[in-house]
């Protein structure tokens, strides 16, 4: 065992310097997540007891997203690509800040801080997605993307069951959020000293994408439909149907250790031609889950969809990733100035998913009520994926497959 972390440890070392320490940002930003995602939804839950909060406060980030990435486009012919990406980083940490300090009691206030929070994400992610293709290239890209991703699920065990149960014993959502501002600043810091090559900007649209990255477009789009959910869907189940933070940390904490496991053996071991397969096989297995919910809806469903809705969105984004930063790569090999333009194209289509499934989400619920939505609309957003793809499966007239 000891040798197996110490050839990891190695691996790791060898690897490009800026590419280490993108790394380490990363990590502290994964550090933070859970708490700037599960449990400020909890908080959010608790503090006004209505799905449709919530729904307005994601529905304000995911709007305001694409609309930051063009914004940065802009900026990045003026200002250096990591001072962006520490702006990100400060404006996300003073938004949980004020989330939890300030009294929100409004849909609008929520619409309010949900769009601020799309701007800090907005900045952030344009920077790191673009530093993430940058710095990585095909031979190294699997792992990591699989390194991280499994950092990121297994510090979400020790962080969500951790502060899940100390919320229950007491501890203030003021000094959480607290440490989540330490984390997430010190993650923009990284990046901020040193030299990563700022991107050169021509057009921000595209205006004659190939074929294979139209599909892209709908790809990201029906990816979007189910991910939004999984933003804010999990944890509601957990705390409506089965109790406090506590059994929402545990529960969260068992995913992590499962998925952790997998997402890094999947890293180091697979190959650009395994993504496709392993992309569909997380499709069927959302769709799976999302009907075994809508059938029985009690707490082992509700417990066994969370503990694999986590899995799958990580597969999802694990498989798809790779095929993506590939056709980046190939279509602006000639044209580096359009590979951020890329990279803001994807996020347009991937947050008019996350908006659609908002928007059934938030319909259903006021319609026929919170626990109603909770428990159909992940169904219903999954059989939207399922046709779209199948759609585009039956579309392909070119030797290129749709996936790829």
């Amino acid at each position: 065992m000891l040798n197996i972390f110490k050839k990891e440890i190695t691996h790791f070392q060898s690897l490009p310097a800026k590419m280490r320490q993108l790394l380490i940002s990363f990590f502290l930003y994964a550090t933070a997540y859970p708490i700037i995602s599960i449990f400020i939804n909890a908080y959010i839950w608790r503090n006004n007891n209505n799905l449709s909060s919530l729904v307005f406060f994601r529905m304000g980030q995911f709007i305001m997203v694409p609309l930051i990435f063009f914004a940065n486009g802009i900026f990045l012919k003026r200002y250096k690509i990591n001072k962006l990406y520490f702006f990100g980083s400060v404006i996300i940490s003073v938004n949980i800040v004020l989330i939890v300090f300030l009294r929100n009691n409004t849909l609008l206030s929520f619409l309010i801080m949900g769009a601020l929070l799309g701007i800090g994400s907005g900045f952030y992610w344009a920077n790191r997605n673009y530093l993430t293709i940058k710095e990585t290239d095909e031979k190294n890209r699997s792992y990591f993307l699989g390194l991280l991703f499994s950092y990121a699920t297994l510090i979400g065990l020790v962080v969500t069951f951790s502060v899940g149960w100390l919320i229950v014993f007491g501890l203030s959502y003021q000094v959480l959020i607290s440490i989540a501002f330490i984390l997430i600043t010190m993650s923009g810091f990284i990046v901020l000293r040193n030299k990563y090559q700022t991107p050169r900007i021509n057009k921000l649209f595209l205006t004659r994408p190939g074929t294979a990255w139209q599909k892209k477009r709908l790809i990201h789009l029906g990816l979007g439909l189910v991910e939004g959910l999984s933003f804010f869907v999990p944890s509601l189940l957990i705390l409506a149907m089965l109790g406090n933070e506590g059994i929402l940390g545990t529960l969260t904490a068992l995913s992590s250790v499962f998925s952790g496991v997998l997402i890094y053996y999947y890293g180091r071991k697979s190959n650009i031609n395994d993504h496709r397969r392993y992309f569909i096989i997380s499709v069927i297995m959302n769709l799976f889950l999302s009907l075994l919910l809508a059938l029985f809806f009690h707490k082992l469903t509700v417990i066994l969809f969370t503990l694999l809705n986590g899995l799958v969105i990580n597969f999802l984004w694990l498989t798809l990733s790779p095929l993506v930063m590939r056709n980046i790569d190939t279509d602006s090999l000639s044209h580096e100035e359009m590979r951020f333009g890329y990279i803001f194209d994807s996020e347009i289509f991937l947050n008019i998913g996350r908006v659609i499934g908002c928007f059934l989400c938030l319909f259903i619920a006021m319609a026929v009520g919170d626990l109603f939505s909770l428990r159909y609309s992940p169904l219903i957003l999954g059989i939207m994926q399922l046709f779209l793809f199948v759609y585009l499966e039956r579309r392909k007239k070119s030797p290129v497959k749709i996936l790829i």
